[in-house]
């Protein structure tokens, strides 16, 4: 028995330096954090509009058309599984209805190209109608398909700053600062960025991210200025469905600041 006792001291005693090393050498990265909250990527998915398909189907003998549009969509970010939600709207024929669609999201960071992505990556819902009071399948309807291209933000990588110091001689230091390592983390309804900062009184050499978007819109926001693309349409017709998808969205923050200092 007292041997059994020495052997679990032991083990415990293991186990807490090795969790107490463990901690010691984790690095906390904590000096800038880039929040995107849920209610901000709503509001680009309702901008977006509606998006609807419409085709003729047959079954048992009876033809018809069928119309669906998508109603309410929104994205719910959580910590464990991120999730897309809306309502279809079905008409086919002289039946109609109101469907709930319950889809899934993914979130991912891509520090090499500095980038942000939110992708819807399934969400079915489906297409039937009614014939003698009986419910005939026609087919399902994936949506993630109209959502081919992920929603996209450009992280804080590029958002360098500089700040200049009156120095005792009456002279003027510059001094730059920029992010240099960044970990995304979902959290509860936000997406959080968080980055070392390096500072250095000499400029940074310049660094080219690939993936970069190009050729956007300024608008102001309430986190700062941002760019984001325009939002194009095109038409994919299908044998038995024709709506067109939605293509890429990129928000890209800010890249340089300038505040200056004493």
């Amino acid at each position: 028995m007292n041997r059994f006792k020495i052997v679990l001291l032991f083990v415990g005693f293991i186990w807490a330096y090795l969790s107490k090393a463990q901690k010691t050498h984790t690095t906390v990265i904590n000096d800038f954090v880039v929040t995107i909250h849920e209610e901000t990527v709503n509001k680009i998915l309702a901008a977006v509009g509606d998006i609807s398909g419409t085709n003729d189907y047959e079954v048992m003998l009876i033809k018809g058309k069928y119309h669906w549009t998508v109603k309410n969509p929104k994205i719910s970010i959580r910590p464990d599984s991120s999730n897309f939600f809306c309502d279809a709207i079905v008409k086919c024929g002289p039946f109609d209805y109101k469907t709930p669609v319950v889809g899934d999201v993914k979130i991912s960071y891509d520090p090499v190209k500095n980038l942000i992505y939110i992708k819807i990556t399934r969400a079915i819902f489906e297409l039937y109608t009614m014939v003698f009071n009986k419910k005939i399948h026609i087919k399902d309807i994936h949506l993630e398909e109209y959502f081919k291209e992920p929603f996209t933000f450009e992280g804080p990588q590029t958002m360098e700053t500089d700040m200049d110091f009156s120095m005792p001689d009456s002279t003027i230091k510059k001094i730059y600062i920029k992010p240099t390592d960044c970990r995304m983390d979902v959290k509860w309804k936000e997406i959080c960025t968080s980055c070392e900062m390096a500072a250095s009184d000499k400029p940074f050499k310049p660094a080219v991210k690939p993936g970069s978007p190009a050729n956007g819109v300024s608008t102001t926001t309430a986190a700062g200025t941002s760019t984001v693309k325009a939002v194009g349409t095109s038409t994919q017709s299908t044998k038995t469905s024709t709506a067109s998808p939605v293509k890429s969205i990129t928000v890209a923050p800010t890249t340089t600041n300038t505040t200056k200092g004493k």
